[in-house]
C-alpha cells in the first residue's frame, strides 16, 4: 500500500474495487468520445446544429449501468465471447433508447443518421478496444483484481492458481490455498484465520463432484466471507462443457447447451462467413495478386498448391495455399527425414519443422504472417472450410485426435481458430486438440466474432508463428 496512488486509495476508501471503476471510466470514455468524434466528423460536411445534441450525452452517461446489468462489473470478468456479447447488447440498447426519445419526442428528422448510426457502429469497435486497453495498462498492478484464497480438498488448486496468475484479466487474483480440514472444528477455525488475514477475499472452494461431504464448506465458508466460489471437480472430458446453472425448485441443474444442433445458428454462421469474404475481397484481391506474382519472381513452379485434408463429416476436402515451399518438397523432405533422425523425431511429433529448408525466402515471410492461407477464402466460398474452426487435418493425424476426432468431424474447418490465437506452434499438439474439443463443445457466433477480433493481431505480430 506504501506505493499505491493516492486516485487507487480513494477508491478503496470509497469502497469501489479499482478495476471496476477503471473499466467503468474507460467504458464512458468509449461511449462518449466515440460520439463526440462522429459528430465533429459530420460537422465538418457542414448540416448539423450541434446544440440539438446535448441532450444524448447524459443518456450515454447511462452505459455503465446497463453494463452493470448485463454483468460486465462482475467480481468475474465474463469469458471474452460471452463479454463481446453483452457489450453489443449494452451498446445497442442504449442507443435504442435514443432512438426510442427521438421517436417519442417527433424530432427524428432534424437529427443526423450519420451521428447516431455512426456512433453505435464505431462504438462496437471502441468498446472492446478501450477494455482491453485498460487491461493491458493495469492489469499486473497488485489492486487490479478481487483478493482470492484457494480452499483446497483436491490437489487442483495449484492448477487453478497458476492459471488465474497467467490470466489476471479475469479479475481474481490468488494471495494463498488453504488445506480444508476434516472435521467441523478445524473448517471452522481455518475460515476464521482466513478471514482475519484477508477480510475481503473471494474464497474458492474446490470440490470433486463424486466426493461425499462430512461438512457444509459452503455454509461455514458463507459465515465469513461475502464471496464464495465454488469450483466442482468433474471428470476432464467434463470439464470443456459450458455450464449453467437453472433453478429446479430445491435443487440446482447444469444446463449443457450444444449450439451445433441448432440450424439456425448455422446458418448465420454460414451467411457471416460469405458477407465478409464478400466484403473483404476489395482489398484482399489485390493483395493476393500481388503475392502470387511475388512467388513466380522468387522461385519456379505453381503459386498455388492444393492439398488433402479431412473436413466436414469426414469427407476428403482440397484446400488451397499459396505454394511457400520448393516446387519439388516432398522428396526433398523424405531425403531430409532419411538421414536426420533429429528432424524425422520433430516431423512425426507435430508433422512442422521449425526451421525448414524447404520453404522460400517468400513462403517464410507468407508463414510467419499466415498470408499463406489466404486462397483458402475460395474453400470458404465453395463451403468445404469456414472462416472459424479447427484446422484441417490429414488422415495421419486422426489417431492424435482420439475421440475428439468425432466431434472434429461436426463442424467445416477454418481458416483461423482457438489454437491459432492461444500460440499455434508454441503448444504441443494435445494442446491443440484440447483447444480444438473445447471449441467445439462451446461454439457460439459470439466466439466466432471474439476469435476473428483476436486474429488480427496474432497475424500482424506473428506470434506463434513459424
Amino acid at each position: 500500500m506504501k506505493h499505491t496512488p493516492l486516485w487507487v486509495k480513494a477508491f478503496f476508501l470509497c469502497g469501489i474495487p479499482p478495476h471496476k471503476a477503471l473499466l467503468c471510466i474507460f467504458d464512458l470514455l468509449a461511449l462518449v468520445g466515440t460520439a463526440v468524434v462522429i459528430f465533429f466528423a459530420r460537422a465538418t460536411f457542414g448540416g448539423v446544429q450541434p446544440e440539438l445534441y446535448h441532450w444524448a450525452l447524459p443518456l450515454l452517461l447511462l452505459g455503465p449501468l446497463l453494463a452493470m446489468g448485463l454483468g460486465l462489473y462482475q467480481t468475474v470478468s465474463l469469458p471474452p465471447h460471452r463479454e463481446l456479447k453483452a457489450q453489443f447488447q449494452m451498446v445497442s440498447l442504449l442507443y435504442g433508447i435514443i432512438l426510442a426519445v427521438l421517436f417519442l419526442s417527433h424530432s427524428g428528422d432534424i437529427y443526423s443518421r450519420i451521428v447516431i448510426a455512426g456512433s453505435w457502429a464505431a462504438t462496437l469497435v471502441t468498446l472492446p478496444c478501450m477494455r482491453t486497453l485498460c487491461r493491458r495498462l493495469f492489469v499486473r498492478y497488485w489492486w487490479w483484481g478481487k483478493q482470492l484464497i484457494i480452499f483446497d480438498r483436491s490437489n487442483a488448486g495449484r492448477e487453478l492458481w497458476h492459471y488465474l496468475k497467467r490470466c489476471p484479466e479475469r479479475g481474481l487474483n490468488p494471495v494463498d490455498i488453504v488445506a480444508l480440514p476434516t472435521d467441523i472444528e478445524g473448517v471452522r477455525l481455518c475460515f476464521a484465520k482466513a478471514e482475519q488475514r484477508w477480510p475481503t477475499a473471494v474464497a474458492m472452494l474446490l470440490q470433486k463432484a463424486d466426493q461425499g461431504l462430512s461438512v457444509d464448506y459452503i455454509a461455514e465458508a458463507s459465515r465469513h466471507f461475502d464471496n464464495v466460489l465454488l469450483v466442482p471437480l468433474f471428470s476432464e472430458s467434463f470439464q470443456t462443457h459450458w455450464l449453467t446453472p437453472r433453478d429446479l425448485g430445491n435443487t440446482v441443474g447444469l444446463l449443457v447447451r450444444q449450439n451445433l444442433h441448432d440450424k439456425r445458428r448455422l446458418r448465420f454462421k454460414r451467411a457471416m462467413d460469405i458477407l465478409l469474404c464478400a466484403a473483404g475481397s476489395v482489398i484482399l484481391l489485390p493483395l493476393g495478386l500481388l503475392l502470387a506474382l511475388a512467388i513466380r519472381l522468387d522461385s519456379p513452379g505453381p503459386v498455388f498448391y492444393r492439398q488433402r485434408r479431412i473436413g466436414r463429416e469426414g469427407r476428403e476436402v482440397r484446400i488451397f495455399k499459396f505454394r511457400t515451399m520448393v516446387s519439388n518438397a516432398d522428396a526433398v523432405l523424405e531425403e531430409m527425414l532419411a538421414h536426420n533422425l533429429d528432424l524425422k523425431k520433430e516431423w512425426e511429433c507435430d508433422h512442422k519443422l521449425k526451421h525448414d529448408p524447404r520453404i522460400t525466402r517468400v513462403g517464410r515471410f507468407l508463414r510467419k504472417v499466415s498470408l499463406d492461407e489466404l486462397p483458402q477464402l475460395i474453400n470458404v466460398v465453395t463451403g468445404d472450410m469456414s472462416l472459424v474452426g479447427p484446422r484441417p487435418i490429414v488422415a495421419s493425424e486422426v489417431q492424435k485426435y482420439g475421440p475428439v476426432y468425432e466431434e472434429y468431424c461436426m463442424v467445416r474447418p477454418g481458416i483461423t481458430g482457438l489454437w491459432q490465437i492461444s500460440g499455434r506452434n508454441n503448444t504441443t499438439y494435445a494442446e491443440r486438440v484440447a483447444y480444438d474439443h473445447y471449441y467445439i463443445n462451446n461454439w457460439s457466433v459470439w466466439m466466432d466474432l471474439w476469435i476473428l477480433a483476436k486474429t488480427v493481431p496474432v497475424v500482424i505480430t506473428g506470434y506463434g508463428a513459424y
